[in-house]
């Protein structure tokens, strides 16, 4: 409907939505876009776009990226725009493929690993070397922590809207799944919230050095096809079944929010039908242009951008 698109991805949400879309969604890494004027710095929010191409999003990131005056903290300049490193052959790459979900419970479509696994011979064709890899992201406790530190992070945004409305808010004000959320992380206490961050950068820290042995690892970017409407119900009358429900959905995204490092989910396939069938590939902390230079080769290589599905 539009040629481009505004999002933010506290857990997915600007790669989830270009997986069920056949679109190209890139979750820059931490501190890269600035939460200037109205917002401050959050452990796991990162804004960025939703585009039909990876050249669209490189040079969107040329122009929203880079810290204003104020901000706490910001993700290291890049030497030169994103836009040029995107453009250029990325050279012969080492990149772990794994299907292993961080989620305890969730079952990945075998489709889903065919995805990542017709990739990853794309890639190997392409002259970079892939390697099957077992990922440390396994740990049944990471979801009560991600869950302890995401629900917080929704509920600044609506403590930031109350202060601006000048009023309380209300049921009536928001969906049934964002007033649960909103009022669990009320009765949450400030330490516990504060721990679950702390231990999810302990998390991160084993994640990220894993990582480095890589130039990139390649997921899912979906556990199973695009939903159909009403599956997942953030209105239904047990949201927080629906938020769990959601999880299961997506279980590869809100590990680089963990992270902070960058991901991008690429339409590379599709299913039977004409619905999209993405793949997500993970880069190094601060690693947009080296990632994007990898998924234009991949686009090159199997374009998407003029992919229209049947009506």
């Amino acid at each position: 409907m539009v040629p481009l698109a505004h999002g933010n991805d506290g857990g997915g949400s600007i790669r989830i939505p270009a997986a069920c879309c056949g679109l190209v969604g890139l979750k820059p890494q931490r501190g890269r876009i600035s939460p200037a004027p109205d917002a401050g710095e959050q452990f796991l929010v990162a804004d960025g776009v939703l585009t039909r191409t990876v050249a669209e999003t490189a040079a969107l990131l040329d122009l929203l990226a880079g810290p204003e005056t104020g901000d706490t903290s910001w993700a290291p300049p890049p030497g030169e725009p994103f836009a040029v490193q995107a453009a250029r052959e990325p050279g012969r790459l080492r990149i772990a493929m794994t299907w292993a979900t961080p989620l305890e419970g969730a079952e990945v479509d075998p489709v889903c690993v065919q995805a990542v696994r017709d990739a990853a011979a794309l890639l190997e064709s392409l002259g970079h070397e892939v390697v099957e890899a077992d990922p440390p992201w396994t740990d049944p406790g990471l979801l009560h922590l991600f869950t302890a530190a995401f629900g917080p992070a929704v509920a600044i945004q609506i403590g930031v809207l109350e202060a601006v409305n000048g009023r309380a808010a209300t049921a009536q004000d928001m969906e049934p799944l964002s007033w649960a959320i909103w009022q669990g992380a009320k009765g949450t206490d400030c330490i516990t919230q504060q721990l679950a961050v702390l231990r999810l950068q302990r998390y991160a820290r084993k994640i990220v050095a894993w990582c480095a042995d890589h130039d990139a690892v390649l997921t899912p970017a979906l556990a199973e096809a695009p939903v159909p409407i009403g599956t997942i119900d953030a209105c239904s009358q047990e949201p927080m079944r629906d938020f769990a429900r959601s999880g299961r959905f997506t279980p590869y995204t809100a590990i680089s929010n963990i992270t902070g490092s960058p991901a991008i989910s690429l339409p590379l396939y599709q299913r039977d039908g004409g619905l999209p069938l993405g793949v997500q590939l993970i880069g190094q902390p601060a690693g947009e242009g080296a990632l994007l230079a990898l998924a234009a080769q991949l686009e090159a290589a199997h374009p998407w951008a003029d992919r229209r599905p049947p009506l």
